[in-house]
């Protein structure tokens, strides 16, 4: 069992992304998976504290600060798209950026998970055999729109999306 930590479009809102760090170490994931527009590298290194796995997103632009500073805190940067297999079953990333790309992955049938962000819309849904998420973002907009992670247990397949 695996419980795994999402998060996504956190655009240097440094006070969130401590509360999401907060969240993700009282539900002891395993590890975080960031889908991309961290933005700058202050937001990577606010997620110090967790073992974090991340994908670029359209507004990642200082690549050589953000490698830097993910090799700071023992990070891993995966570049666009990062695919894996963590109990068993096989997951993709990618931030979303190209609609087309995003749906031909998740299309492919080849992954039993798919996360992505981009849209700043919560999604938690079986396209084919795959499970498609996206956390939305971790930013917030206005006042009254949360901010949202969520936490995917391997086990039971639970996802619990959490407001900031």
């Amino acid at each position: 069992t695996m419980k795994i930590g999402l998060i996504s479009d956190t655009h240097d809102n440094i006070q969130n992304i401590r509360k999401a760090v907060r969240e993700f170490n009282d539900k002891h994931v395993d590890v975080v998976i960031h889908a991309g527009d961290f933005v700058s590298p202050i937001a990577v290194e606010s997620l110090a504290g967790v073992k974090l796995v991340g994908v670029l997103g359209n507004n990642d632009t200082d690549i050589p600060g953000l490698t830097s500073t993910f090799n700071k805190i023992h990070g891993e940067l995966k570049g666009e798209i990062f695919e894996t297999v963590y109990d068993g079953m096989k997951f993709a990333v990618y931030h979303g950026t190209n609609l087309a790309k995003k749906d031909q992955l998740i299309k492919s049938g080849k992954y039993d998970v798919f996360i992505y962000g981009h849209s700043h819309r919560k999604d938690n849904r079986y396209i084919g055999t795959t499970r498609v998420i996206n956390p939305d973002t971790a930013k917030g907009w206005f006042f009254g729109l949360f901010a949202t992670i969520a936490v995917f247990d391997t086990s039971s397949r639970n996802l619990e999306f959490i407001n900031l």
